[in-house]
């Protein structure tokens, strides 16, 4: 009987594990971008938060507690603010971007080091619109199908399609948060960001039958950021 109750167990624990979408060994992404933000959703945080279903989970660590508060300090020294950690009540999710894709190894003409999300995305405008654009390409949200790598970026409001002019005139009052894409299936897209629910969080977002994300509540669209490779 005891036996018995203890393969139960066993069925229901992986049963939890495979309803939230991952296992224990899962692989970290090929893309070395979605590699690096992937690791340290693993080793940092563990939250899970499903736009689409039921599958949200709260166990990571907390952005004012160690280890995950000082690992905090190293995101902000990527964006240039050495002085600031997990206790300094500013936002980071900009910073952890930052750090992730450096870590990644893409260079700063392509990735310009940023606390807000805004100031890295605003250069890649500009590239844009001059006509030279670099690694990164910004585009509509309705336009691309995000794939590993990417950002996924949203804004303070909903607003109609846009043009790269149009994205970077917007870009510094209404950018709020980007994710790094980890992957994008059976309808469904996983990413990976900081400062989500005090926390570096995966998020579940679910996507029409071409790939592309839908809408939802709570989070209003801006942007997918497109790395070439």
């Amino acid at each position: 009987m005891a036996l018995s109750l203890r393969f139960l167990l066993a069925a229901l624990l992986l049963s939890l594990v495979s309803a939230c979408g991952m296992s224990g060994d899962e692989a970290a992404p090929s893309d070395k971008v979605a590699a690096s933000a992937w690791r340290e959703w693993k080793r940092y945080g563990g939250n899970i938060i499903d736009y689409g279903g039921r599958n949200s989970r709260n166990g990571g660590g907390h952005e004012s507690r160690d280890p995950l508060a000082s690992r905090i300090g190293t995101y902000w020294r990527a964006a240039g603010h050495p002085d600031w950690d997990g206790r300094s009540d500013k936002p980071w999710s900009g910073a952890f971007v930052t750090w992730v894709a450096k870590d990644a190894g893409i260079n700063g003409q392509d990735f310009r080091p940023a606390g807000r999300h805004a100031e890295y995305m605003k250069a890649m405008l500009d590239q844009q619109l001059a006509g030279r654009p670099g690694r990164y390409v910004v585009k509509d949200w309705r336009d691309v199908s995000p794939k590993s790598g990417d950002l996924v970026c949203a804004g303070a409001r909903a607003a109609g399609h846009r043009d790269a002019r149009a994205l970077r005139t917007a870009a510094d009052r209404e950018v709020t948060h980007c994710d790094v894409v980890i992957d994008n299936r059976n309808g469904r897209l996983r990413v990976v960001g900081g400062n989500v629910s005090d926390s570096v969080s995966m998020s579940y977002f679910p996507t029409d039958s071409s790939g592309r994300v839908l809408p939802v509540r709570g989070r209003p669209w801006f942007a997918v950021v497109d790395k070439r490779d």
